[in-house]
């Protein structure tokens, strides 16, 4: 009978401990509509170059979509090694389980998507894959895309002109179809930008430009995780950090994520070498500072 009673009990416990997992729910909606901060300022839509000849005009992709090499949130600097830095991921960087050309990875802006994820996560973890941790400060968010992919109608002079930027591909029709490295190039010549930039909120109270260079670096406040490729970091103060809290038993939280890419006169055209408009030496950039057109918000319910 004791046998039988130990049992029951064991059977009761387990029960419970089960139950005292609550549900998270993880989203994130991508869209290209500002959303409201309390630090955003307005864009500098006057700003322009000085090196890329007469400015031209500027344009707004009818499509702007984002193929994604991971995203998610961290609550310190993740040293390598170690495992003391609490992790959610909410897109998995191996290549080797995820392809690149996983729909998956793809998230379109401009049709102001909502993704929910199944997230990994990494740190202080117990067998219901829940933080053990009762409340987590998640300091940063981090999103590192492999590209930006944008279709945009071009101006009807542009007909017939091939762009010495672009492959020949890439026009048809006057409407243009292009990732973002030859833009980004003409802005950062050294900066390693063919896995695209890495762009990690919080913990700042500004925006700036880390590692213009393409140079090795080591994780830092300023490079929380490490870098593929030594890629083009991006911080960014656009992002104010909420204390996670640990569902109860039988609570649902749900992690409303919100990353806005404002791609209104995104791309701005220059008259290029001869100075002349509308001629296939034309330039094609993002406008000045467009990482300031970038915003994350976190909501926790």
């Amino acid at each position: 009978m004791k046998k039988i009673a130990y049992l029951i009990l064991a059977i009761v416990l387990l029960s419970s401990c089960k139950k005292d997992a609550g549900i998270v729910i993880y989203k994130i909606n991508f869209t290209t509509n500002r959303i409201a901060q309390k630090m955003s300022k307005s864009l500098p839509t006057d700003s322009v170059y000085q090196e890329f000849g007469d400015y031209i005009t500027s344009l707004t992709p009818t499509k702007f979509i984002a193929q994604i090499w991971t995203i998610g949130y961290i609550d310190t600097v993740m040293v390598p090694g170690t495992n003391t830095a609490q992790v959610l991921q909410y897109v998995n960087q191996s290549v080797t389980h995820l392809p690149l050309n996983d729909p998956l990875r793809m998230v379109d802006f401009s049709n102001n998507v909502t993704v929910t994820f199944n997230p990994i996560i990494f740190g202080r973890i117990n067998n219901d894959n829940q933080f053990v941790d009762d409340e987590i400060d998640f300091k940063y968010f981090y999103f590192m895309p492999r590209s930006f992919y944008q279709i945009v109608n071009l101006p009807v002079e542009y007909n017939n002109i091939k762009l010495d930027m672009f492959p020949p591909d890439s026009l048809v029709n006057n409407v243009l179809r292009i990732n973002q490295v030859e833009m980004i190039k003409k802005i950062f010549p050294y900066a390693n930008t063919e896995w695209g930039f890495n762009f990690f909120f919080g913990n700042t109270d500004s925006t700036f430009i880390v590692n213009p260079n393409g140079e090795m670096i080591s994780t830092s406040v300023d490079n929380p995780i490490s870098s593929p490729l030594n890629s083009l970091i991006i911080r960014s103060n656009k992002y104010t950090n909420k204390m996670y809290h640990k569902p109860l038993s039988g609570e649902t939280v749900v992690m409303n994520g919100t990353l806005s890419f404002d791609t209104n006169g995104l791309i701005q055209v220059y008259a290029g070498p001869d100075n002349i408009p509308y001629t296939n030496d034309d330039v094609f950039v993002y406008a000045p500072k467009f990482w300031e057109r970038i915003n994350s918000r976190l909501d926790i319910n």
